[in-house]
């Protein structure tokens, strides 16, 4: 996996507002996104994992493989918050389409009751449903409003996107707008990423072209 950075950032800014974005292939991340709330509990923070079934699961799978427990009762249950996506997505859409009112107010009053005197982790698939109901522009548009207010909160975010709905998209334009909506880009290893990933570095007006899949 190739993780790019995309903005430069102080290491206190790094670690308090990093909004991370982790494009994978067949499974749901668990591991990855797992490790980044525990790091986060281990440290204090408030963390908050907003997905649907069975990813939420997976990666209570993985808090627990590590040792973290999070269930009532337990040392971390005042500060980890289970999810659903389809409930949190009920708040901010009307008709099926992102209400950027609604959307605002609600991530806002999230992370702002979440975070109290400290800091948040958020892990979370909105965006990514949006994205596989076809409303790219919702997605793109949710992911800039999260990276907005995570800034404004403290707040680290991660998210992941199945790189196969890009490419069926039949154009790197999405996948390129996405990733500069986040501080940090973890890409699996495909052929045509490796297109995307050289014509961008090259600068190469080419990289919002479609990319076949050699493979």
């Amino acid at each position: 996996m190739r993780r790019l950075p995309h903005r430069t950032n102080s290491e206190s800014e790094q670690f308090v507002c990093q909004h991370l974005i982790h494009f994978y292939d067949d499974a749901y991340p668990a591991d990855a996104a797992g490790d980044f709330i525990a790091a986060g509990l281990l440290a204090g923070d408030t963390c908050i994992v907003m997905l649907r079934q069975p990813s939420r699961a997976a990666v209570e799978q993985r808090l627990q493989a590590l040792g973290i427990a999070t269930g009532a009762g337990g040392p971390y249950a005042a500060v980890y918050t289970a999810m659903d996506t389809h409930a949190a997505l009920s708040e901010l859409v009307v008709d099926g389409r992102l209400d950027l009112g609604r959307a605002t107010a609600a991530v806002g009053q999230l992370l702002g009751q979440a975070r109290g005197g400290g800091r948040v982790r958020l892990v979370g698939d909105p965006g990514p449903e949006l994205f596989a109901a076809g409303h790219e522009a919702d997605a793109l548009a949710l992911e800039s409003l999260v990276d907005k207010l995570a800034s404004v909160h403290g707040a680290s975010v991660f998210c992941a996107y199945p790189i196969d709905g890009f490419y069926r998209e039949r154009s790197t334009s999405a996948l390129l707008a996405m990733s500069a909506r986040h501080s940090a880009v973890t890409f699996p290893k495909r052929l045509w990423v490796d297109g995307y990933l050289a014509a961008g570095t090259r600068g190469d007006s080419r990289q919002h072209e479609p990319l076949a899949d050699p493979g």
